[in-house]
C-alpha cells in the first residue's frame, strides 16, 4: 500500500499513476530550497578562501616585517658594539697620552697564587671522600643485618610454636593437621634464613661496615684540609674584589681582556652585586689557571672533547653563563 493510498485526501503525493512533474508546486518549492542552500555554500566558500588568503597575505607580511626587523636589530646591535669598542679605544689612548697608569690585575704575587693553590685542592680533597649518595648502599647493607637477625627469630618463634602445637594435640585433631602441615613450611622458611638470607647479610654488612670506616679515618683526615681550602677560597675571593674595586676606584686603565667582558665600571642598581661577582670569580679563575691571555677573559676556548663534568671546565662554563647574562646597561 502507497503513501497516497493510504491517506486518500493528501495533496502532496499524485494519485495513482500520474508523475511528478516540475509544475507540482511542492517540488518547485523543494527545488527552490535546494538552490538556495547551494548558492549559500558557494557563497561561504567563496567568502572563506577569500578570507583565508587575505589571512596568508598578511602572515606572509607580518613575517618578513618581523625578519626584517630582526636583521635591523641585529645590524643595530653589532653597530653599538663597534662604537662601544672604538670608545673603549679612544678612551684607553687618551688615557695612555695623559700618562694614565695602567693596572695588570692577573700580577697579583705570590701569596694570592699561593691562596689560589690552596683553594683549588678543594677538589682533589673532596674527590677522596665518599658522597652521601656513595655511602647510602652501604648504610643499607650495614642495616639488613638486624633484619635478617629479626627474620630467624620470627622463623624461630613460629617453629617453636608449630612444635608445641604438635606436643599438644591428639592424632587426628584438626589442630593436630594444621601443625603438621606448617611444619614443613615452616622449616624450610628457618633454614632458608639460617643459611642463605643471614650469611649473606653478615657478609655484606662486614664489608659496609670496612668501607665507611676507612671512609670514616679519611674524613677525620681530609675535613680540616678541607676546611682550609674554603677558607682560602673565601679569601682569594675577599682579596680579588677588592683589588678590581680599588683599580676602578684608582681610575686606572684596566686591562683589555677586563673592559671587554665587563666594561670600566659596574653598572647601577642590582646588576652591580652580580657584575662584581663575576668580575672577581673570573680574576680568580684566571689566576687559579695560569690565564695570561690579554683579549680573552678565560683564555682560549677549550677542545671540542672537554669533560664539562671537571671542576675547572664546570667552574668556566658557570662564568661563561653569568658574563652572558650580565646587563651592562644598568638598572633603568
Amino acid at each position: 500500500m502507497t503513501y497516497s493510498e493510504y491517506y486518500r485526501g493528501t495533496e502532496y503525493y499524485p494519485a495513482d499513476g500520474e508523475p511528478i512533474t516540475e509544475d507540482d508546486p511542492e517540488f518547485a518549492a523543494l527545488t527552490d530550497s535546494v538552490g538556495g542552500v547551494r548558492e549559500a555554500v558557494d557563497n561561504l566558500e567563496n567568502r572563506t578562501g577569500r578570507e583565508l588568503s587575505d589571512l596568508r597575505e598578511t602572515i606572509d607580511s607580518f613575517t618578513e616585517s618581523h625578519a626584517r626587523h630582526e636583521a635591523r636589530l641585529d645590524r643595530t646591535a653589532k653597530q653599538l658594539e663597534r662604537l662601544r669598542q672604538r670608545l673603549l679605544v679612544l678612551e684607553r689612548a687618551v688615557r695612555v697620552s695623559e700618562k694614565v697608569p695602567v693596572v695588570d690585575l692577573d700580577n697579583v704575587g705570590p701569596q694570592l697564587r699561593q691562596l689560589a693553590a690552596g683553594a683549588e685542592r678543594r677538589h682533589s680533597l673532596a674527590a677522596q671522600l665518599l658522597t652521601s649518595a656513595q655511602r647510602r648502599p652501604y648504610e643499607e647493607d650495614v642495616a639488613r643485618l638486624p633484619q635478617a637477625r629479626e627474620a630467624l627469630a620470627q622463623s624461630e618463634d613460629a617453629l617453636i610454636a608449630v612444635l608445641e602445637m604438635l606436643a599438644k594435640a591428639e592424632r587426628g585433631t584438626p589442630e593436630r593437621d594444621d601443625a603438621e602441615s606448617r611444619l614443613s613450611e615452616v622449616v624450610a622458611r628457618r633454614r632458608g634464613v639460617l643459611d642463605r638470607q643471614l650469611p649473606a647479610a653478615a657478609e655484606d654488612a662486614e664489608a659496609a661496615r670496612q668501607a665507611l670506616a676507612a671512609d670514616d679515618v679519611t674524613r677525620t683526615r681530609v675535613l680540616p684540609q678541607i676546611e682550609k681550602s674554603e677558607r682560602d677560597w673565601e679569601e682569594l675571593h675577599t682579596r680579588l674584589r677588592e683589588r678590581i674595586t680599588d683599580a676602578i676606584g684608582s681610575s686606572a686603565l684596566l686591562p683589555v681582556w677586563f673592559t671587554h667582558a665587563f666594561g670600566v665600571a659596574p653598572p647601577s642598581g642590582a646588576t652591580g652585586d652580580k657584575w662584581i661577582r663575576a668580575a672577581t670569580s673570573t680574576l680568580a679563575y684566571r689566576v687559579t689557571h695560569g690565564v695570561v691571555d690579554q683579549a680573552l677573559p678565560l683564555g682560549e676556548p677549550p677542545p671540542s672533547d672537554t669533560d664539562w663534568t671537571e671542576p675547572k671546565w664546570a667552574w668556566r662554563a658557570r662564568l661563561e653563563h653569568d658574563i652572558e647574562q650580565l646587563d651592562l646597561g644598568g638598572d633603568s
